[in-house]
């Protein structure tokens, strides 16, 4: 260093007078971020769930991989194969809802209705791109389910840097990790991300965070192995890469497991309800967002229920949006990021909209919309906001994916494509799920989607109705 900032650099600590460059602080030493808390605590509901599972009293554990390509089946498979075998009185129902190459921001457009189409127990999350969108996408976790969440850093695909105390200091020449001269930032994203930013999300939300990061830095040392052997094609990990991944998780999930007791003390975002007796009827108060029951056998046409008053049916919740459907181009993208429907709309209704005059880059193009219950309803440009004659949908131009299409795939969907998404009643009986030694678990929806706060339910339960082992009430932490 030269000049001016010479002295200041043999002081070691900030001088009084230039207050003015206190704004951000001037240590040398690198700030260590947010501790991530325990994460047998921050899970322990999905570790109380494997812990009490029996061969005589399995449990059910509902599982949601989201995120882009590093989320893929690639390792989320082989890991819920070793899961499976080492836990075998658990049921992992499990589902991977992630679209490759949807950064935060795009990911972002999908995810509260992602979560809503399958509300699960646990949730694991890994996405690149905006660290704001990022943490949105945290928000909408925690406001909208109640469930446990693993957040994982980055594996390695360039050197792993110091962290870099960001800010404004007294010397010129950044320290390892940093770039910059007196205003210093971390100089490498998937280090602030994964080495900063996704600890502080883990610390101020509760998550659990998987150190892949890491562990793969380590694992890479340990056989002195160069980045780019467990790369095939930047960012995707190779096949020995994808093992690994599968590895890394499971051993660190498994250690979890084994360090908990299944008693840690869960978060009161999950409550039990005593089930009424058979051909009784009940009622309830609970807080939150969901209730469900949980029993052996079908529900449908064995109950008569009330929330707020209201039957189900008249739920705006208990109505979900589909994914528009996929692109010819690009198969794991939906054509659409969402579409927005009139939540007072509760019937189930399906919609084509039919691309037309579309230019080279598919950026600008007219469309027509048709519902099947309404016939024609209105016709608008990409590049505008819709909002149909009848005030049933709406359309943000940012939700268009088929100038993305093109610039991933190279290929356009033809003139006159059509795409389709539609609505339906998603209370009532979920999909069962079977014993190894027979009996099934069935979930039965009384209601979802209702704002996160106090509510009354009144239930009458035929009396041949199937065994009801308990209700279930979801409270998410965060209330928006």
């Amino acid at each position: 260093m030269s000049g001016r900032f010479a002295p200041l650099a043999k002081l070691g600590k900030c001088l009084p007078a230039l207050s003015f460059l206190l704004i951000a602080g001037c240590s040398t030493t690198p700030a260590a971020p947010p501790s991530p808390p325990d994460p047998v605590k921050a899970i322990a509901r999905t570790l109380s769930i494997i812990r009490s599972a029996t061969p005589t009293q399995p449990r059910v554990l509902r599982v949601l991989f989201y995120g882009q390509s590093i989320s893929a089946p690639a390792w989320t498979d082989p890991a819920l194969a070793r899961l499976r075998e080492a836990y075998p009185n658990v049921i992992f129902d499990a589902r991977n809802m992630a679209l490759g190459g949807f950064d935060a921001v795009r990911l972002e457009r999908n995810a509260e209705r992602d979560i809503a189409e399958f509300t699960p127990d646990l949730i694991v999350f890994h996405v690149y791109g905006d660290h704001r969108a990022y943490e949105r996408i945290i928000q909408l976790f925690r406001s909208k389910t109640a469930a446990d969440i693993i957040v994982q850093t980055d594996h390695v695909t360039t050197a792993v840097e110091p962290i870099c105390d960001e800010g404004i200091h007294l010397r010129w020449s950044p320290p390892p990790g940093c770039t910059g001269h007196i205003r210093f930032k971390q100089a490498k994203w998937e280090d602030f991300m994964s080495r900063t930013w996704v600890p502080t999300m883990a610390a101020k939300y509760d998550l659990a965070m998987e150190p892949r990061r890491d562990r793969w830095d380590a694992y890479l040392k340990a056989r002195n192995l160069p980045i780019k052997a467990l790369i095939a094609d930047m960012p995707h990990p190779n096949e020995r890469g994808w093992k690994l991944m599968a590895g890394l998780f499971t051993t660190w999930f498994e250690s979890l497991v084994a360090r908990s007791d299944g008693k840690t003390p869960t978060s009161p975002a999950v409550t039990t309800l005593a089930p009424p007796a058979p051909g009784t009827t009940q009622r309830y108060t609970f807080e939150g967002n969901r209730f469900e029951l949980v029993a052996a056998g079908a529900l449908n046409g064995k109950l008569r229920v009330t929330v707020d008053g209201k039957a189900p049916q008249d739920l705006d919740g208990c109505w979900l949006t589909s994914r528009v459907s996929r692109l010819p181009n690009v198969p794991d993208w939906p054509a659409l990021a969402q579409v927005r429907i009139d939540p007072s709309y509760h019937k189930e209704d399906n919609w084509t909209a039919t691309v037309t005059h579309l230019d080279p880059k598919q950026e600008s193009f007219d469309f027509t919309l048709t519902s099947r219950l309404a016939g024609p309803d209105g016709a608008g440009k990409a590049s505008e906001p819709f909002t149909s004659p009848s005030g049933r949908i709406a359309i943000d131009p940012q939700d268009w994916i088929l100038a993305y299409g093109v610039v991933k795939s190279g290929k356009g969907v033809p003139e006159g494509y059509q795409l389709h998404w539609s609505r339906y009643f998603m209370c009532g009986d979920q999909a069962a799920v079977a014993f190894p030694r027979g009996g099934i678990e069935q979930r039965h929806l009384i209601a979802t989607g209702l704002p996160n706060g106090r509510h009354e339910v009144e239930m009458t339960v035929a009396a041949d109705a199937p065994k009801i082992a308990e209700i279930r009430a979801y409270r998410p932490p965060l209330v928006n």
